[in-house]
């Protein structure tokens, strides 16, 4: 009868434990799957640009009469840009894959495949020293300015954590690749040592644009809110290659004649403080 009474009890016990696994498989899974499928988004968003400075460079041929101004100087004017700031404004487009948590852990990981445009304004200024003959000129120096529109249009894969305990906010981070459509504008070369008066030496075409390559990593945080929307700041770094303009040769009647002005800006690096929404479709 004892015996009896001991398996019993035991077999009691193996019940009880095995409802215990179970529920905690259950609220195990059910923490797991966050979500059962993807969304599509929308979004907007806005914030500042710190742009570090950079080389740059000025090439060209000034065409001098040979017998009593030595024949042509070819000008090749090395300096570096001015920091700038700027804001900047853009829209995304995204599809958000769900994903399982990791380890069967609280948190999970969701990746997303992101389309993007971005746009920001700034002026380029630089000094540039061109290393000449001291016969001829014992200085040569130039300032360069001229006023930049950036198209940045990037693709993105971002991925996000999400956890049990932090449902409505998501630290995320994401790397994209693409490329920025510059335009020129306004563009001065003034000589300063020795000084010309009235001299812009890009005086017959101020403007050009060009392409160049670009590249960002950005970090940031997201806040899910009314189900559908989605509040973030983030910080990104842009990175865009050197840049390459043409401008106009120097046409005066007072003025020696010249080549067209090579201008490359070297590569540049920016970083910027983020804010937006995003709208589940």
């Amino acid at each position: 009868m004892l015996g009896l009474f001991s398996k019993n009890r035991l077999f009691a016990l193996l019940a009880l434990f095995s409802l215990n696994t179970m529920n905690s498989s259950l609220t195990a899974s059910e923490c797991c799957n966050t979500s059962g499928c993807g969304r599509f988004y929308v979004g907007a968003f806005g914030g500042g640009l710190r742009t570090d400075s950079t080389k740059m460079y000025q090439m060209g041929t000034a065409f001098f009469r040979e017998a009593d101004q030595g024949g042509p100087l070819a000008v090749f004017a090395r300096g570096k840009t001015k920091k700038t700031s700027s804001g900047l404004g853009g829209i995304q487009l995204g599809y958000e894959w769900a994903n399982c948590s990791i380890c069967c852990s609280d948190w999970s990981v969701a990746s997303a495949l992101e389309l993007e445009a971005f746009w920001y304004s700034h002026k380029i200024k630089g000094h540039l020293i061109n290393a000449t003959d001291p016969l001829r000129l014992p200085e040569h120096d130039f300032a360069v300015s001229f006023h930049t529109d950036s198209n940045v249009y990037l693709a993105n894969v971002v991925f996000s954590f999400n956890s049990c305990c932090f449902s409505s906010l998501s630290p995320y981070f994401g790397l994209g690749v693409g490329a920025s459509r510059i335009s020129a504008s306004g563009a001065k070369s003034i000589q300063v040592d020795p000084i010309e008066e009235g001299v812009n030496h890009f005086n017959s075409k101020r403007s050009d644009t060009t392409w160049a390559f670009a590249a960002q990593a950005k970090v940031g945080l997201r806040y899910n809110f009314c189900n559908s929307f989605h509040i973030f700041g983030e910080y990104r770094y842009l990175y865009v290659d050197y840049s390459n303009f043409i401008f106009g040769s120097t046409v005066y009647s007072f003025h020696a004649p010249t080549s067209q002005w090579d201008v490359k800006v070297k590569k540049t690096t920016n970083n910027a403080l983020v804010f937006g929404i995003q709208y589940d479709l």
